[in-house]
């Protein structure tokens, strides 16, 4: 759209006519007409005067010239290519704005994602300890392992009913228990529970997926999908 274009156009919309947009504007009908048909192009003052009659404030006016006009053309008229650097000026201002917070999201979306990926958080490598049942005061800590070391005398006549009842007092007795800790507490260690305390062993290593990682993951790569996105946003933005 020219700019002469524009201004017939505007005019129709008042509901004007030539003559009478001219009378406004103090200036002859044919010059009015050789700016509807782009023969000449209006002067500072003469713009001016034209937005004053037509009512037309200069952003309103530039939200339709700025993006179906010429701006070389535009551009001659001094108050439209002021308008033109300040708002390059505020787009570049929103730009960088846009540009730091993309950069953050980025950088959070990667600290996310690798902090999920590597487990930094919740470790999904679990040490497993087993307590084979309470011991008593005085009670070795291998008495379940090893009961009939300590309590089966050492004798080739043993008596194989006492053997059997010592063996069924610590079936009874025998109460497993198994924690898991994400940090390596030893080969062993013991604690104190109500009715006397427990000798843990440890078992080995197990590994168990754990969906806080999965969801750091997730969420950053929807930072750093977001940081991408306003990039391209940005530039755009700017593009002229």
């Amino acid at each position: 759209m020219t700019l002469g274009h524009f201004i017939k156009q505007i005019r129709t919309q008042k509901g004007l006519s030539q003559p009478q947009l001219a009378e406004q504007m103090c200036v002859e009908q044919s010059y009015l007409s050789k700016l509807e048909n782009d023969k000449s192009v209006p002067s500072n003052e003469v713009f001016r005067k034209l937005l004053t009659a037509l009512n037309l404030p200069l952003d309103e006016c530039m939200q339709t010239l700025s993006t179906q006009g010429k701006r070389e053309e535009l551009s001659q008229i001094p108050d439209i290519e002021y308008w033109y650097k300040q708002d390059q000026q505020s787009k570049q201002k929103q730009y960088k704005q846009l540009a730091i917070l993309a950069i953050l999201l980025v950088s959070l979306g990667v600290g996310l994602f690798w902090s999920g990926y590597k487990q930094i958080f919740f470790s999904e490598k679990l040490f497993e300890y087993e307590s084979q049942g309470v011991l008593q005061a005085g009670e070795p800590v291998e008495l379940y392992r090893k009961w009939h070391a300590y309590l089966v005398p050492h004798s080739k006549n043993s008596d194989r009913e006492f053997f059997e009842q010592v063996e069924l007092a610590m079936a009874k007795r025998l109460d497993k228990k198994t924690v898991f800790f994400s940090d390596y507490k030893g080969s062993a260690y013991t604690e104190s529970v109500t009715d006397g305390r427990r000798h843990y062993r440890f078992q080995g290593p197990k590994f168990s997926e754990r969906a806080e990682n999965a969801w750091l993951q997730f969420v950053g790569l929807l930072c750093l999908s977001a940081g991408v996105m306003l990039t391209l946003v940005g530039k755009r933005l700017v593009k002229p």
